[in-house]
């Protein structure tokens, strides 16, 4: 059995992508410096690493979700904060393993241009796809949400001086 140990590096909690190795999505840990890792076993001589980052704006009903979001959270008060930069990432490599295989996966500054990530190994790594970019329709959904949100919370906060006016007298 063959051991795939992977190490995420330059990665922090607001953007953790999807590692999927041949269709199987392996989940990552955070260890105590701050990176992530994971542990993959397989029979195989050769597997596909996939590594994708998808927008929860990008959906088809991100509308629904996010005014959902925004009621369970108590108004926003406890909903996470989109990620503002809408960076998509999208990187497909096919990986030769050995018995025991130590990757180490490093995202780059993804506000320059370049690859996203690079692959430190020592197994012969076979490049199928290497990119990232900024998704504009995501951008624009972000700027809605936000001015949604500010629209809501003045509406609450008429609706509350109104109810505290009418049963508070003087």
């Amino acid at each position: 059995m063959k051991n795939l140990n992977l190490k995420l590096s330059g990665v922090n909690s607001k953007f953790v992508p999807s590692i999927i190795i041949d269709g199987e999505y392996v989940k990552c840990k955070k260890n105590e410096f701050g990176s992530y890792e994971a542990n993959y076993k397989t029979e195989k001589e050769e597997v596909e690493l996939t590594i994708l980052r998808d927008l929860e704006l990008k959906g088809k009903f991100w509308w629904f979700y996010a005014i959902i979001s925004f009621i369970v959270s108590i108004f926003g008060i406890f909903e996470p904060p989109y990620d503002r930069k809408n960076i998509v990432i999208d990187c497909r490599y096919k990986i030769k393993l050995t018995e025991n295989n130590d990757l180490k996966i490093v995202f780059n500054n993804l506000s320059k241009q370049g690859k996203a990530v690079e692959i430190e190994t020592k197994n012969e790594v076979e490049e199928i796809k290497n990119e990232f970019y900024i998704d504009k329709q995501t951008k624009k959904r972000w700027l809605v949400l936000l001015i949604a949100k500010i629209i809501a919370w003045i509406a609450i906060l008429i609706v509350a001086i109104i109810l505290i006016r009418k049963y508070i007298k003087y």
